[in-house]
């Protein structure tokens, strides 16, 4: 007899953070910025500060960070990070634990909350470009040496997320990105950063103007690369993480891809290719003449008129005169019924 397969069984269970949380300066997390928990550099749980200065809730039952993956072994460390930013505690992961856990950033947070932050796993060999995939663009890493189980960050936002001014001759269709990794810059041969603009309003900027820029503390500075206008992608070269965006010249643009500001959805890379479906020109039937035409199906009236049909047959209106000069048939039956009367009366007067 076959003997079902059973499902495995996990080999742990959730553990649930929650506590308080606080920027480098000891005040309160502001509401709305993201923590996230990485082990091995891949995001396994993620919450929103609520309300300033709390992360999830002590009480049984209440929302809290949840801390699972199925490859989480008991030990394995967790690293958390709040809007990109990496915090001062560490812990080990517990299956079934519940923590209170006090978090405190260890460098400045963005004066913006961004709309998405996450870290991947980042695994390299010297001198071999690896591709990290985030939500909305993707980097292609070079590094001068291996690297095992390290991080990248990707903290996407949809205005500068330091208030960076961008210059008059530039516009923005709202795309702006915090890279961060635990490799540091002088470990980096080359980064390739490709932003997806696709789900982006750009209308009003020149699209094939489109470039990748970088915050060098200053100004927004122009990476060497360039844009794909068929797939939506914009590039640019460089040496090190920093702050990036994409910017362009004032223009007619290209109408935009229907999603422009708060609270847009970031595109995962790469953007796929959208082939439009041909219009097929359908011809007019003319109608003999004299004939009406039938019904729409969906309302049973006929078209362009408040008066309704049977079996797509129009229904003369009310206070019209009968088309084409046709005797009506009520007429007739009523001529008919006086003559067979008038007739019988006068059979009837001459036998008396």
């Amino acid at each position: 007899m076959a003997v079902p397969a059973l499902a495995e069984v996990p080999q742990t269970i959730p553990h649930a953070f929650y506590g308080s949380i606080y920027t480098v300066d000891g005040l309160a997390a502001p509401e709305g910025s993201i923590v996230i928990a990485s082990v091995h550099g891949k995001t396994v749980g993620s919450i929103t500060v609520m309300p300033a200065g709390h992360y999830g809730t002590d009480y049984p039952g209440g929302e809290k960070l949840i801390v699972w993956d199925a490859a989480l072994n008991p030990g394995d460390p967790i690293a958390f990070y709040i809007d990109g930013v990496k915090a001062t505690e560490s812990t080990s992961f517990e299956s079934g634990g519940v923590t209170n856990l006090t978090l405190t950033a260890g460098d400045a947070l963005p004066k913006e909350r961004p709309e998405e932050s996450t870290t991947q796993p980042v695994n390299t060999n010297a001198g071999q470009p690896v591709t990290i995939t985030g939500d909305g663009l993707s980097v292609d890493l070079t590094t001068n040496q291996d690297f095992n189980e390290e991080s990248l960050i990707f903290t996407l936002f949809i205005k500068p997320p330091d208030n960076q001014m961008i210059p008059s001759s530039l516009r923005s269709p709202g795309r702006f990105a915090t890279l961060t990794s635990t490799i540091t810059n002088d470990k980096i041969e080359k980064v390739i950063i490709r932003f997806a603009y696709g789900g982006l309003d750009y209308a009003g900027i020149d699209e094939s103007s489109i470039r990748v820029y970088w915050w060098n503390g200053n100004s927004w500075t122009q990476l060497s690369g360039g844009v794909n206008t068929n797939t939506k992608v914009a590039w640019g070269e460089t040496t090190h993480f920093s702050t990036f965006a994409i910017l362009g010249s004032p223009g007619k643009g290209g109408g935009g891809g229907g999603g422009g500001g708060a609270g847009i959805s970031f595109i995962d890379m790469p953007t796929p290719t959208i082939t439009p479906t041909p219009t097929i020109p359908v011809e007019e039937t003319q109608l003999p003449v004299g004939e009406t035409e039938p019904a729409d199906d969906i309302s049973g009236l006929e078209r362009d008129s408040p008066y309704p049909t049977q079996a797509g047959i129009a229904t003369e209106k009310p206070g019209t005169d009968v088309p084409g000069g046709e005797f009506p048939l009520g007429t007739a039956v009523i001529i008919v019924v006086i003559a067979i009367v008038a007739g019988a009366g006068f059979m009837f007067y001459h036998r008396r």
